[in-house]
């Protein structure tokens, strides 16, 4: 149990210094990543027509109970566009506040004591470190797979944006999984 505390504490400290270099360091996000053209005038637009903070979509979705028409309606409006979704929040934030990067931190220090715990129960503990290493690396794509995809899928979220994303997420649980499969391994007696 300690080998799993400790890689998983350690493996947190390096998804959270991956996330950070992958956001300020490496380019990788920044072609994803668009400005809006004539910012305060959408903006303005915005927030004089959703009042409070939330997920918004277009176009509205309708009502199903409603009819068929209003199916239709929505069914056409998807087909000649804009789609989009929009994160609001009118009263705005801080960047980088200090509690956001405790939070990260500890959101990551979570994921890497599971990854931790998990690869100690699975059968990829007595195998060769490449292979607990890769037992982490699956762990970013099936995170990609339940987190990404589908928002790529139902939502039409870019393809840049999505790619983006799963590259960070398996490439992120790949260098975690350096340091977690060092540490969470069977005794050398039991190993491949």
């Amino acid at each position: 149990m300690n080998k799993v505390l400790i890689g998983g504490i350690v493996g947190g400290v390096v998804l959270f210094i991956w996330s950070a270099l992958v956001w300020t360091v490496v380019p990788l996000h920044k072609p994803s990543l668009h400005n809006i053209p004539n910012e305060e005038a959408v903006i303005g637009a915005l927030k004089a027509n959703m009042g409070e903070k939330g997920l918004y979509v277009f176009p509205a979705m309708p009502d199903m109970g409603a009819g068929q028409t209003s199916a239709d309606a929505y069914t056409q409006k998807m087909k000649q566009g804009p789609v989009g979704v929009i994160v609001f929040d009118p009263q705005g934030m801080d960047s980088m506040m200090p509690g956001q990067f405790i939070v990260g931190f500890l959101l990551d220090l979570v994921a890497a004591l599971l990854a931790a715990w998990l690869l100690s129960r699975s059968t990829a503990l007595a195998s060769p470190y490449v292979s607990r290493v890769m037992f982490c690396g699956v762990l970013g794509i099936f995170a990609s797979f339940i987190s990404f995809l589908p928002g790529w899928n139902w939502m039409g979220y870019p393809m840049d944006y999505t790619t983006a994303m799963v590259a960070d997420t398996i490439l992120g649980w790949l260098i975690t999984g350096l340091v977690i499969a060092a540490i969470v391994k069977a005794p050398a007696t039991q190993q491949a």
